[in-house]
């Protein structure tokens, strides 16, 4: 009997028996053999005792080292080897590392002999230096260096190998954690070809490099916010600023009018602060500032240093911090209010009360670290509360009160420099123009005002900024980054704290040995050159990326097929993922960079730009991307489809149930309908001379109609959309739509929650505003002919990048205008939707205060579709579908609020296939936080008008 085992391999002579619920079954008597599967090859005549001993010994090496391990023929007792049946994916060295960890350095003799395994791993020219150095990294665990030396065992020589079996990476961190070393030594050949040999090791060195300085700074983000608390106590500390403030203002109001009670309502408005009143103000906001960036540069020492050297390091900043404010008044701060947080009012209670810690010389032990951590976890709250005031602060006085502004900006910071010095250049710093021009009058910016003789500390003024601008720098270098940096467009804070980094498409990542690899491999394959020179990774990278035939494979839409686009955004029955359709070049580069593999190479792009096979995502119920497929139409195309490739990420097998799902939802997907021929006329005409038909012109033909129903469709737009878009961009009304075009998601979502935190915008405001779409309305209202002429034209309602047709139509003014307004709506909707599912405060204070049906069915639905990181309250049992409250309603209502609510939930972000099952699963749930002004009825009451 012969039995075809994987990459060639025929046995003969014996039988193979793989694992089955009842028990060990023979391949292919009892069982049918499945591609791949790991199975244990014995003697025919073997028992059933010792067959049963090798399939439980073959399901302990699968256990761990998954089924890859399986094809290094282990020895499994009593005659047994283990094996993989035809149709595995990798090759021989895939198969013999992952055993090798599976059993270790001790049992590696069950692979056999040494010799053997070695020739498997690097190929027939290993040497005995190179098994040693092996040998080695097995003993110390350094997996990752075996892994990519098996990996460059192609590309590079024994001696240029034995340095990357000696490379070493921190504890805990695996920066090879997926994937075959086949396939990521495919890429490495890929892009080493054109590499003379003798550099390719110095690249590999410099991304082994590159790739742990990202996970430092990953893990140094970690470090540092995890100094912070747990609990976002914004919300709960700016409550606790106001009520502070309230009470300082009472007490000005009762010295003023020589009175011990509390002033009554008419005393209290005509009572007008006095120029001391803002003086005060000003000066404690600076103070308050200056003491929030000595807890986060307190906060960060200690997270890089430990306790006592970083409280060592800070005790100069402290000091200075405690300095700015006097024992009584940081007392104030700091007393209790019944209903409050106990956070402070004011950062200097936390700062004076480390200084008195620090200067009391008592011993660093346990005790000293329990009171101390708890005073630096605050410090974030406080840092973005205090850029608030600072903006609210400015904006009040400016224009009104300009001359007390010079007067105070004209003040220094002499004692404060003197004490702790700059982290950011001052010779660098031209100010904040819109805050500090008015602050400085005819003054020159800092930079320009320094001399070669004066010290900064000097010459710098209050209005110069700088301080505010290392409160917002210490905030960035809490999360990670060196320094915070400019904000494209207009609007405070002016600075981003914790910016999103800009990613081209297709740049390789660097999370990662095996995606930085892949992406470059991927660059490569669509026509990038490496330079010849290149001593480093960047270098090499930066010289694939700078071909024109990587601009020329990023432009351009695919011909996707009716049948598979109909799927797109839309659940896989049963599978629990969500299907996105690629529709050009750009949706693969996404894919490609994530995923670790060549989808988005020249065959690919190809095949999809014809139409002849369509190129699908599958994302699972937390957003991630965990399956690529390429679907061929069977022949003829009638017939429906088939899945040529289909690989998780770094190309290893899916998961069999989600693939075997998918294969079956792609077997009911319905073919495409092929014209027949027209049957050839009897006699045939005369021939006419050849004529070329006019191509399309989409800009000419549909341009003009569409425009003018843009236009008639903005003129239509409610009164005071763009102001509520202003207020979250913080820019004037004609700037707010290009600011907002500008912003990631992250970005967006920030903005949104300031501008619903500081009242600058109301969420049903919001919600309404982002209800406007009137491209969406001038595409419904276009003439039927021109709409199925021009199929491209429903592209304008996703997301960027457009094809260039419709990228010279959305120029055109008028339609320009309303594609921006339905942009911004949409992203807007977005981020609703993320500071949703993450339960930020914003949006329950915004509940509270008011609702509508449509705002708040939507969220709910959101919310239920992933409630990851929330605390739900069910409203209704499982599977019941009347929920409760005035008035009554029905999930299954087609008419109800329920059902309407779905497509504005997928707007939201919403996986809204998700929704029923969670329903059957848990009930409709709410989360807790939303509930907290009178439980679910109120809340379903004020979203109708009603009062408890």
């Amino acid at each position: 009997m012969k039995i075809r085992l994987a990459w060639g391999v025929v046995a003969s002579g014996l039988c193979a028996w793989a694992a089955r619920p009842p028990g060990p079954a023979r391949l292919p008597d009892e069982a049918d053999a499945r591609p791949g599967e790991a199975v244990a090859l014995g003697p025919e005549e073997a028992s059933g005792e010792d067959v049963a001993h090798a399939v439980a010994e073959l399901g302990r090496l699968v256990g761990a080292g998954g089924v890859v391990a399986a094809g290094a023929g282990v020895d499994l007792g009593a005659g047994f080897r283990s094996a993989r049946l035809d149709g595995a994916r990798g090759d021989q060295r895939d198969a013999v590392l992952a055993a090798l960890r599976a059993v270790g350095l001790r049992e590696a003799g069950r692979l056999g002999d040494r010799a053997g395994f070695l020739v498997a791993l690097f190929g027939p020219a290993v040497t005995r230096r190179v098994g040693a150095a092996a040998g080695r990294a097995v003993e110390d665990g350094r997996w990752a260096a075996l892994h990519l030396a098996v990996a460059a065992s192609d590309v590079l020589g024994p001696e240029q190998l034995e340095r990357v079996l000696a490379l070493e990476a921190p504890e805990g961190v695996d920066i090879v954690p997926g994937g075959l070393p086949s396939v990521l030594g495919e890429h490495l050949r890929q892009v080493f070809e054109p590499v003379p040999r003798p550099r390719r090791l110095d690249l590999i060195l410099d991304l082994w490099e590159r790739v742990l300085e990202h996970h430092a700074g990953v893990a140094r983000r970690k470090r540092r916010l995890g100094t912070q608390g747990r609990r976002d106590r914004v919300a709960d500390l700016r409550e606790r600023r106001r009520h502070y403030e309230d009470e300082w203002i009472l007490n000005l109001l009762r010295t003023s009018l020589g009175i011990v009670r509390d002033p009554s309502l008419a005393e209290a408005a005509r009572w007008k602060p006095d120029e001391r009143y803002w003086s005060d103000r000003l000066q404690v906001i600076v103070q308050d500032a200056l003491g929030a960036t000595a807890l986060l540069r307190t906060a960060t020492a200690v997270a890089d240093h430990g306790l006592q050297d970083g409280l060592d390091r800070s005790a100069a900043l402290i000091g200075a911090a405690a300095a700015q404010v006097n024992d009584m008044t940081a007392a104030q701060s700091a007393r209790r209010v019944p209903g409050l947080t106990g956070i402070p009012a004011r950062p200097a209670a936390h700062v004076r009360d480390i200084h008195r810690r620090l200067s009391g010389g008592a011993p660093r032990d346990a005790r000293f670290a329990a009171h101390l951590r708890p005073r630096l976890t605050s410090a974030r709250d406080y840092a973005l509360v205090i850029i608030e005031d600072v903006e609210r602060l400015l904006d009040e006085m400016r224009g009104v009160r300009d001359e007390m502004l010079r007067e105070w900006g004209a003040t220094g910071l002499r004692d404060w420099r003197e004490a702790v010095g700059y982290e950011r250049p001052p010779g660098e710093w031209a100010g904040i123009p819109p805050w500090s021009g008015p602050l400085l009058g005819d003054t020159a910016p800092l930079h320009e005002r320094l001399t070669a003789t004066e010290e900064p500390a000097a010459v710098e003024k209050v209005g110069d900024l700088l301080w505010y601008a290392d409160l917002l720098d210490a905030l960035a270098r809490l999360h990670g980054h060196d320094r915070a940096q400019g904000v494209p467009g207009f609007g405070a804070p002016w600075l981003d704290h914790d910016p999103e980094p800009v990613v081209e498409p297709l740049a390789p990542r660097l999370d990662s040995i095996t995606l930085a690899v892949s992406g470059a491999a991927q660059l490569a394959a669509l026509g990038g050159v490496p330079p010849r020179g290149a001593r480093t990774w960047s270098a090499l990278t930066g010289g694939l990326m700078s071909g024109t035939a990587i601009a020329e494979a990023l432009t351009g839409g695919f011909a996707v097929p009716a049948p598979l686009l109909a799927w797109d955004g839309k659940a896989v029955p049963g599978a629990g993922v969500r299907v996105k359709v690629a529709r050009g070049a750009r949706d693969l580069a996404e894919w490609a960079d994530y995923m670790g593999n060549c989808i988005a190479g020249p065959a690919y792009l190809d095949d999809a730009r014809k139409g002849r096979t369509g190129l699908l995502g599958f994302y699972g119920k937390h957003g991630l991307l965990v399956v690529n497929a390429e679907l061929a139409p069977l022949r003829p195309a009638s017939r429906g489809w088939r899945i040529s490739e289909i690989a998780a990420r770094f190309n290893d097998d899916p998961d069999e149930e989600l693939e075997r799902r998918i294969r079956d939802w792609v077997a009911a997907i319905p073919g495409t309908l092929e014209e027949e021929p027209t049957p050839p006329p009897d006699e045939l005409p005369p021939a006419r001379p050849a004529r070329r038909r006019a191509a399309p012109r989409l800009v000419e033909d549909a341009g003009p109609a569409l425009g003018t129903l843009a236009r008639r469709a903005w003129e239509e737009t409610a009164p005071g959309v763009l102001g509520v878009f202003a207020a979250v961009a913080a820019t004037p009304p004609d700037a707010a739509l290009v600011r907002l075009r500008r912003l990631g998601a992250a970005q967006l979502a920030s903005a949104v929650r300031r501008a619903l935190a500081t009242e600058r915008a109301d969420l049903i405001e919001l919600w309404a505003a982002t209800g406007n779409r009137p491209l969406e309305t001038a595409l419904d209202g276009l003439d039927p002919s021109l709409r199925d002429r021009f199929d491209q034209l429903p592209l304008l309602l996703g997301e960027p990048p457009l094809p260039k047709t419709l990228r010279r139509l959305i120029k055109v003014p008028a339609i320009a205008d309303a594609y921006n307004l339905d942009l911004a709506g949409r992203r807007t909707r977005r981020a609703i939707g993320r500071l949703a599912v993450q339960d930020d405060p914003v949006i329950a204070r915004a509940l509270a205060r008011r609702a509508t049906e449509p705002l708040l069915c939507a969220l709910i639905v959101t919310v239920n579709c992933d409630a990851s990181g929330i605390e739900p309250v069910p409203v209704t049992a499982p599977r019941r579908v009347r929920v409760p409250g005035y008035p009554a309603t029905t999930l299954k209502d087609g008419d109800g609020p329920w059902q309407r609510a779905l497509p504005a939930a997928r707007e939201l972000g919403a996986d809204t296939a998700a929704f029923w099952d969670g329903i059957a699963g848990h009930g409709l749930r709410v989360p807790a936080s939303w509930l907290a002004s009178g439980g679910w009825t109120a809340l379903w009451a004020r979203a109708h008008g009603h009062r408890r």
